[in-house]
């Protein structure tokens, strides 16, 4: 037994002995809960016998069950706070949310309850919180919940990476809230675009009286690859074109075009417009802008 192990005069455990046995007496109460056993007097034995009162050991049961590393032993602490690391779906969703991880958090809970055959449970709030303050820069947060501009303010003067040209383009559809004269006919005309993510910056667009079809696209898309007068000077020719299963998008006349041209199509989800945020905020919709190339 080691000096520090020595029992006390009063007849208590030593310090270190009751903060090591913290751990097994929460787990033993926890599951005296689980099985509708658990009393006051379990509580006032296992406070006794800590050396604390039974208000905090109420409290640690409650932050156990918010949170399972906090019924842990010691040195496996940081180990089981290390486990869960943020995810591309979590990404994602933070995306989605602006930053709101409660709102994620739920979003989890709601989908690992969906699954068929039930998934391994979802992190707890707590553990969320401190896997995305460990894995997201504060930049990355600030960009979730403000946009690229508030992104920006934690950057480092000229040290911001410089990405490609033309790395990643966003397309889509929207109607005008105007009214054109055609033919005698008030009508809102349709807008096609192509924007480059890196700079928000339109490279092509095509205006058509009536709903928008492949041709408006195929239009769209010369407009943004060719440079010279009058189409200007930031189009040419993207990696990758991000688009959200729009049938005009991915008919085999424009996927032939852009198989012919060397470009990647990103056939994203339905209903996602938060992966394809600058176009969608170009559209006025209510989405996060921030998006990585």
């Amino acid at each position: 037994m080691k000096d520090g192990d020595a029992i006390r005069p009063d007849g208590g455990l030593p310090a270190e002995s009751r903060t090591a046995l913290r751990g097994p007496a929460v787990r033993r109460l926890l599951a005296l809960r689980a099985g509708k056993k658990l009393t006051a007097v379990h509580v006032r034995v296992a406070a006794d016998a800590l050396g604390v009162s039974e208000r905090t050991v109420w409290r640690w049961l409650a932050a156990a069950e918010r949170d399972e590393s906090a019924a842990a032993e010691p040195g496996a602490r940081a180990q089981t706070r290390d486990r869960f690391t943020v995810t591309p779906e979590v990404r994602r969703l933070l995306a989605l949310w602006k930053g709101n991880v409660r709102a994620v958090h739920r979003e989890l809970v709601l989908r690992a309850a969906r699954q068929s055959p039930p998934a391994a449970p979802p992190p707890s709030l707590p553990t969320l919180h401190r896997a995305i303050q460990r894995d997201l820069t504060p930049g990355e947060r600030a960009g979730l919940a403000g946009g690229e501009r508030a992104a920006r303010k934690h950057d480092v003067f000229l040290a911001r990476p410089r990405p490609l040209r033309n790395k990643v383009w966003e397309t889509d559809h929207m109607q005008a809230p105007v009214l054109v004269d055609v033919e005698g006919k008030a009508r809102r005309p349709w807008i096609t675009w192509f924007t480059y993510c890196a700079t928000n910056a339109i490279t092509g667009v095509a205006v058509t009286p009536g709903r928008p079809s492949r041709e408006s696209v195929l239009a769209a898309l010369r407009s943004a690859v060719l440079r010279e007068d009058p189409y200007g000077l930031f189009g040419g020719l993207p990696e990758k074109v991000r688009v959200d299963r729009g049938k005009d998008f991915l008919s085999r006349t424009v996927t032939a075009a852009f198989d012919l041209l060397d470009v990647t199509v990103e056939d994203l989800p339905a209903y996602t417009p938060h992966l394809k945020g600058t176009v969608e905020g170009l559209n006025r919709c209510d989405v996060s802008v921030a998006q990585a190339d």
